[in-house]
């Protein structure tokens, strides 16, 4: 598949789901569709690989100085994100605003938890096994590590401008995708240190949980 398409594949599912049909359910469905679909196909279907193979070439094996890693940079992004939205999120956000955003796009009522439950479990090992995984790979020989952590971690970054910009209030919409940008880098950092992907993903998982405990805590 073309390079540009797969790079884009993940922003073009988020300006689907979100900016065309308002829909975060719909977005889900589109977003970690396309994440989960790609790898799959092109290394059980096309390549024909063994997931023993697969999961190695991606990265999915076991290193413990990467998980204390994962769990340190984790725990830092937690308590960054918590600290953050305790003493800002009335600067950051404006919550009447942001609560009939969030029911236009079907993100409230009943479908909230599993919503959560979703952010919290499934998209830190998509998004990860995507573009720290799947892409490392893809691009390992074609280009430098610096230019794949780079890549990787800019169009990571793209697709959060059509989820961040509406949330957040002005000028902030435009300066919060600097840390997610910056946790991609670091992300690929660590995922090229120790050919291990599994450090990124439970720092991953933190962060989210940060994110998640500042909607719950201090913006429902």
């Amino acid at each position: 598949m073309n390079l540009v398409l797969l790079f884009l594949g993940p922003t073009l599912m988020i300006f689907l789901g979100l900016q065309v049909m308002s829909s975060v359910p719909l977005t889900f469905l589109l977003f970690y569709g396309w994440l989960f679909a790609v790898p799959a196909v092109e290394w059980f279907v096309i390549r024909r690989k063994t997931r023993k193979e697969t999961f190695r070439q991606m990265g999915l094996v076991f290193n413990r100085k990467n998980v204390y890693h994962g769990v340190a940079t984790g725990l830092l992004f937690f308590l960054t994100i918590l600290l953050a939205g305790y003493f800002f999120h009335s600067f950051l956000f404006d919550r009447d605003d942001l609560q009939a955003l969030l029911a236009d796009w079907q993100f409230s009522g009943d479908l909230v938890i599993w919503l959560i439950l979703v952010l919290l479990v499934i998209n830190p090992f998509l998004e990860e096994i995507y573009w720290r995984g799947y892409f490392f790979k893809k691009l390992e020989g074609k280009r430098s590590v610096r230019a794949m952590i780079l890549l990787t971690s800019l169009f990571y970054s793209l697709y959060h401008f059509l989820s961040i910009i509406p949330l957040f209030s002005w000028p902030y919409n435009i300066m919060m995708v600097v840390p997610v940008f910056i946790a991609g880098m670091i992300w690929g950092y660590m995922r090229y240190k120790s050919s291990s992907l599994v450090g990124s993903i439970v720092s991953h998982i933190l962060a989210d949980a940060g994110i998640m405990a500042v909607y719950i805590l201090f913006l429902r």
